[in-house]
């Protein structure tokens, strides 16, 4: 009964979040829809998959709302002018994302399941290491699950494995627009450029991939000797490459068009006439139609760390703005920004999300009047190594609740990895502003 219940509820959400997508893409292509009717679909949507949430997922969400709510009624005690309708939407533009990224799961990545045995050794590492990460780039989270339902359909998914797409995955924010880190950032950083970000964020991945491989080397030489990967075919990245390189296209063609709402808009598209080309028209509906009613409410956990985040965005600026122009600082360079990583990943240890930074940061840094592009290079570098050192991220949390691998042993053991991430973003923090200013 409750099975049954679960999945009416997931139907209902999944086409709550397709009319939500909907009206969000007449939103971007016209004024007369408010984006409100969109935000309203969302937070919807989210009544209706609260039960299925987590312990630990209502924990986080119920804090995050609370310190925003406190927030917004401290700034209206106080005379801020609060505007509930902008409340309920501040993220959306986001949500619509990640439900436009969720429909990409329709192409399913062809992580090749056929084989009994999974190769071992460095070339499987290898292989997994690059196949989590490039696939995750574009289908997200869904890549991640694939491999380690994959790795642990035998035997339990083991530690090196669990650490092993922990890392990779995280590392695509640094440059991929479709991940809800990159999201954040560019909605909270106007005016930045994805092409500059992607500049220095790319060789940030590249070296996180090397520290990768290179501890798992030196530190568990053993494991990676005897490491179980995936049969992944890389040659099937020509549909995520298709996509990206549209996006980026069209964006300088169309530069009033922000990459969001690209992504927003292309990625259905994109999605619908592959679907034709393979098996028809009349195929592509009932495929389309069974994956809103079952799988599209998948994004329930970024749907409501979003919503929550906009509710504490919100707050945290009604409450700055009674403070006069107090900062912290009194530039925002390089040196600025190495201390709020520093500080970032620190406090992920303790299970603080880079979201809370990141709606912290913005409103108590406009009056610097921040280079965008280097406060959202800042931003996805926070949320990069901020979420895979975080035991409450929502990669960590998969983990943990999908495997039985504790989020809290993934979080001890890439504080490592973590800290020599750190390094490498902040010699390129300063390389930016070297460069650049």
């Amino acid at each position: 009964m409750n099975a049954a219940k679960s999945n009416r509820r997931r139907a209902v959400s999944g086409v709550l979040l397709l009319s939500m997508l909907v009206l969000s893409i007449g939103d971007i292509l016209s004024d007369a829809i408010p984006s409100i009717y969109s935000g309203g679909l969302a937070w919807l949507a989210a009544l209706f998959l609260w039960p299925d949430t987590t312990h630990t997922q209502r924990t986080q969400i119920g804090i995050l709302g609370l310190i925003g709510l406190a927030g917004l009624a401290w700034g209206w005690f106080n005379g801020v002018d609060i505007d509930p309708f902008r409340v309920l939407s501040q993220n959306q533009l986001i949500i619509s994302m990640m439900a436009a990224v969720t429909l990409l799961r329709l192409l399913n990545p062809p992580l090749d399941t056929s084989k009994n045995e999974l190769p071992t050794g460095k070339g499987a590492y290898l292989k997994s290491m690059l196949g989590v990460h490039l696939f995750g780039a574009v289908i997200n989270v869904s890549a991640l699950v694939i491999m380690a339902d994959r790795l642990s359909r035998d035997r339990p998914l083991s530690e090196p494995q669990a650490l092993l797409v922990s890392r990779t995955f995280t590392l695509a924010v640094f440059y991929s627009p479709f991940i809800g880190g990159m999201a954040l950032a560019l909605a909270y950083t106007p005016g930045s450029q994805l092409p500059l970000i992607m500049l220095f964020g790319i060789p940030l991945a590249i070296a996180g991939l090397l520290i990768i491989l290179s501890m798992a080397s030196w530190d568990r030489n053993q494991d990676l000797k005897e490491f179980k990967g995936y049969p992944v075919h890389l040659e099937s990245l020509w549909l995520p490459a298709l996509l990206a390189g549209a996006v980026l296209g069209l964006h300088t063609l169309f530069p009033e068009l922000s990459v969001l709402a690209l992504v927003i808009i292309l990625s259905p598209i994109i999605v619908v006439l592959t679907l034709v080309f393979r098996t028809g028209l009349k195929a592509t509906t009932g495929e389309v139609a069974e994956f809103i009613k079952r799988r599209l409410s998948d994004m329930s956990g970024e749907l409501m760390l979003f919503l929550s985040a906009g509710v504490l965005a919100s707050g945290v600026a009604a409450m700055f703005s009674t403070w006069g122009d107090w900062v912290p600082f009194h530039v925002f360079d390089a040196g600025t920004a190495s201390v709020i990583l520093v500080g970032t990943v620190t406090v992920a240890i303790f299970g603080v999300h880079p979201v809370v930074i990141v709606s912290t940061a913005v409103p108590l840094l406009a009056p610097l009047h921040p280079d965008p592009s280097l406060l959202a290079l800042l931003f996805v570098m926070c949320w990069g190594i901020g979420c895979a050192i975080s035991p409450l991220s929502g990669t960590n949390v998969t983990l943990n609740g999908r495997y039985g691998i504790s989020s809290w042993i993934i979080s001890r053991r890439n504080i490592k990895y973590c800290t020599a991430m750190s390094i490498v973003a902040i010699g390129l923090l300063h390389l930016y502003e070297l460069i650049l200013n």
